[in-house]
């Protein structure tokens, strides 16, 4: 028996019909027996309207985690309504007391009783009892987390749907860990961060005890003293000494220039008390997430797969290894011109079009920006200014080259934004820290794993409808070894557009836009 379209179920009328697999992908979530559902659904897939219909299916409520609030925000674009409420921090929320500042710094945070609060006529608490009435929530990781640790949650769900589920162990990891910056004055006064800190869990745990005394103290002065931003700030301070306390033997730490990390080895002892919470059924979807995801999160049994095919045509979407060199921190003067000499190879006939080089690293960035052939064609950005170039280059008319290290996820350039793509070195991630060292050491896949799902986000960031179409190059030669030794970690759709040429090919799609 086939499903009613979409729309049938109380989605907007645009979703008058399903896409291919859509209504199978539904009916999988809908009728799991199975706690833990894992879907893969390529880019283009339409998930969203999959878990929508499914939490129409169901009797209870659904709650949607996404990683950024941008992505919130699309999806009540896409399906808000009086059943579907958005819910994100305070700090998201102006205060009508004191419309300087927001609710997570407003006059509530400092002690002070507000009738709003309770009585209505806030933002944020106005909006939080709206979500806890709703029939589905959207949130995004970081405030789902908070949320239920420091208060009392959002209410009673049948479904968590962990959109973009590739990046949950990270959100989860991020939730746990602690960080005190160096450069914080405050933190760095309060707690000696230059002198000599704990080597072992034990001493860690006495070390935050102590230091959550001072903190305490001068919370009371500043709350006496009516310094709210300052009262905050420690409140703040407070809650991470307050999670050292609970560390063991699982936990790393490393001390850098900037700041002190302390962090547990995995996030799967925290999984259940922080993300699941006991919601019945969980669905973990994305277009890269794997078995070994849900594996990060302490889901090893239990778990059924479902994995649909890319309905964008594998010839839109090539990713093509051209014989270059093997790249890594030993090669030379000789490598480096071979491999910018093939870079501007696959650019030379390609300026009718606008490209993105992925460098992994401000280093190799640099050595493109010194030494290209096209070097005026091409724009970059720092650390600080990412957001600002990328609307630049995106207005920009060909020929345009975007040469960045951080251009692999959390970003599309969908159509004339981007015909083609060179992945310059594979992204292995810098395992000099002792954080990921210690997780590389405890398990053999883990840089492979993260490596890989890098990969398959570069090779997406081009094509984003089945009319969409985007070359991707690799230069890196350890491609041949680490795909075939790697294919465990991969999803179905990814190694289907895989291939090797001895030369460049011609370029796709006729001439530009």
């Amino acid at each position: 028996m086939s499903l009613p379209p979409p729309a049938a179920f109380g989605l907007p009328p645009k979703f008058s019909e399903w896409r291919e697999h859509q209504a199978e992908a539904c009916e999988s979530i809908a009728g799991a027996d199975a706690r833990f559902l894992l879907l893969v659904c390529p880019t283009g897939f339409g998930k969203s309207v999959v878990y929508m219909s499914a939490a129409r299916l169901l009797m209870g409520r659904t709650v949607v985690l996404t990683s950024t609030k941008g992505l919130q925000s699309q999806l009540m674009a896409d399906f808000g309504g009086e059943d579907v409420v958005d819910i994100r921090g305070r700090g998201n929320y102006p205060c009508r007391l004191n419309t300087k500042v927001s609710c997570d710094s407003g006059m509530c945070s400092f002690g002070v009783k507000c009738s709003l609060k309770s009585e209505g006529g806030c933002f944020y608490y106005d909006q939080l009892r709206r979500a806890m009435r709703a029939k589905v929530v959207v949130t995004n990781y970081a405030y789902w987390m908070a949320q239920n640790e420091y208060s009392s949650g959002l209410g009673e769900f049948q479904l968590l749907v962990l959109d973009e589920a590739h990046s949950a162990p990270d959100h989860l990891i991020d939730h746990i860990s602690v960080r005190f910056s160096k450069k914080n004055k405050l933190e760095s006064r309060l707690l000696r961060l230059n002198g000599s800190l704990p080597n072992d869990a034990r001493t860690w745990s006495d070390w935050a005890l102590e230091r959550l005394v001072e903190v305490e103290e001068e919370m009371g002065d500043a709350k006496a003293l009516r310094k709210e931003k300052k009262f905050v700030a420690l409140k703040r301070l407070s809650k991470k000494l307050e999670r050292i306390q609970e560390i063991d033997g699982r936990w790393v730490w490393e001390d850098n220039p900037d700041a002190v990390t302390l962090s547990p080895l995995w996030p799967a002892p925290f999984a259940e008390s922080h993300l699941f919470l006991g919601v019945p059924q969980v669905v973990l979807t994305s277009a890269t997430v794997v078995p070994k995801t849900a594996s990060l999160l302490g889901v090893n049994g239990g778990l059924k797969v479902r994995e649909y095919p890319h309905s964008f045509p594998v010839e839109h979407r090539p990713l093509i290894h051209v014989p270059t060199v093997r790249m890594n921190y030993r090669i030379g003067e000789a490598e480096n011109r071979q491999w910018v000499t093939r870079v501007d190879q696959v650019i030379r006939d390609r300026l009718d079009r606008k490209g993105i080089i992925h460098t992994v690293s401000y280093a190799r960035r640099d050595l493109i920006l010194q030494r290209s052939k096209y070097r005026e064609y091409m724009v970059s950005h720092g650390r600080r200014d990412t957001e600002s170039v990328v609307r630049s280059f995106k207005r920009m008319e060909a020929p345009a080259i975007l040469v960045s290290p951080s251009m692999a996820t959390g970003w599309d350039f969908p159509e004339g934004e981007c015909r083609w793509q060179i992945i310059v070195k594979l992204p292995y991630p810098d395992t000099r820290g002792v954080i990921i060292k210690a997780r590389s050491k405890a398990d053999r896949d883990f840089t492979a794993y993260l490596v890989m799902q890098q990969l398959i986000q570069a090779t997406g960031r081009g094509v984003r409808s089945k009319e969409d179409w985007c070359e991707t190059f690799v230069t890196d030669n350890n491609i041949t070894w680490f795909l075939v030794r790697n294919e465990h970690l991969t999803v179905e759709w990814f190694k289907g557009a895989y291939r090797l040429n001895k030369t460049i090919p011609k370029p796709i799609g006729g001439s530009y836009g």
